[in-house]
């Protein structure tokens, strides 16, 4: 049972360790830790070293906290394992970001000594970008919802032989730990997260599709189809990890009457750490926006171009917030993915939402 609680801990921390180490390799060649620099200056020796440096030190740092977090684990109760864990996750943050803001701030003194950069006489953009096809379609979510709603029926349909008391939480042995009263809120409460979760996914790849074009000085057709590519690949990604998490809520909605503990314990671990790992695999075989991740480069392939210097619209180099830009929607300067524009209302109305989905997923638990 100890395998049982350790394995899926590090199935989690190590990728995570992982993407978060080379997350400086996995940016924009015109990017070095949230600061703009031309594709000639992110090869320089400088920048490589400081690159291999904060691998190096995130390895390290990553790996203490996990093998504590995993040493800890041996003798832990089933109280003091979510506890653990927990604040293995946290620490993971914090470390992470202060070694992350630490570099930024590095990296804006070393800008000034970096080689001059020429600035761009005009930048080019493909006109032709937004008649392609960027993303999946969310109709494809469609078959998401039609598991909910079957599950719902099935759910309803069989609503009298449930028993009085419906098990909502459960110990690592498969044994109950929290039950509610049978209401047809407390049977239908997993659908009700789900739609809320479905949603979330559907902005998510709405959101893909929608963020705005990145502008380029040079060959801006190339550059597209890079980006294109990247676009259609976290849009699938985001498709499939929906269809699996509707899966897992399935099963354990089933589970109310239909009682299978060890195949409820085993879809559990399993469905998780798959699209843990798939989001890291798919992170770390292409850099953000598309193309190949590589650490050098020859001479001749590199630009000294100045791309466009929008570094003062990014606070700490990852918070995006830019009132005269109408874009709510923009990919990450710092790692793999899209955020915000934290200057947009709609924004906050957002995180407003996740939380809400969270504070009642927490609360139709109790």
């Amino acid at each position: 049972m100890q395998l049982f609680i350790l394995l899926p801990i590090f199935l989690i921390l190590a990728p995570l360790a992982m993407v978060l180490s080379f997350t400086p390799y996995l940016t924009r060649e015109t990017i070095s830790f949230g600061v703009t620099v031309s594709e000639y200056n992110y090869y320089t020796p400088t920048l490589r070293k400081l690159r291999r440096t904060f691998a190096s030190l995130s390895l390290i740092g990553y790996g203490i906290i996990m093998v504590a977090c995993l040493y800890s684990l041996q003798s832990a109760n089933e109280e003091s394992t979510a506890m653990i864990a927990g604040v293995a996750v946290i620490m993971f943050i914090v470390y992470g970001a202060v070694l992350s803001l630490s570099f930024h701030f590095k990296m804006k003194k070393i800008k000034a000594t970096l080689p001059t950069e020429t600035s761009p006489h005009s930048v080019k953009i493909d006109t032709t970008f937004r008649q392609n096809k960027l993303t999946y379609s969310n109709y494809w979510f469609t078959i998401h919802i039609a598991i909910i709603v079957a599950i719902a029926i099935i759910s309803i349909l069989n609503y009298e032989a449930l028993p009085g008391m419906i098990p909502m939480k459960y110990d690592l042995q498969g044994n109950v730990t929290s039950s509610v009263p049978k209401t047809y809120l407390s049977v239908l409460a997993i659908n009700l997260i789900q739609l809320g979760m479905i949603v979330l996914m559907m902005f998510v790849n709405w959101s893909i599709k929608s963020s705005k074009q990145q502008l380029t000085s040079s060959d801006p057709v190339q550059f597209a189809t890079k980006n294109i590519q990247f676009r259609r690949k976290w849009s699938l990604f985001t498709i499939i990890t929906g269809l699996l998490l509707t899966i897992l809520f399935a099963f354990i909605q089933i589970n109310m009457f239909v009682p299978n503990q060890n195949l409820l314990l085993a879809i559990s671990f399993i469905i998780p750490v798959v699209i843990i790992i798939g989001a890291v695999l798919l992170s770390l075989t292409g850099r953000q926006g598309g193309g190949n991740i590589r650490n050098h480069q020859d001479d001749r392939q590199r630009s000294k171009e100045q791309p466009v210097n929008d570094d003062r619209y990014w606070k700490l180099g990852f918070l995006y917030f830019n009132p005269d830009d109408p874009s709510f929607v923009v990919e990450k300067r710092y790692g793999i993915g899209w955020t915000v524009n934290f200057a947009r209302p709609a924004s906050w109305i957002l995180f407003l939402f996740i939380i809400t989905i969270v504070v009642v997923s927490i609360a139709l638990s109790q």
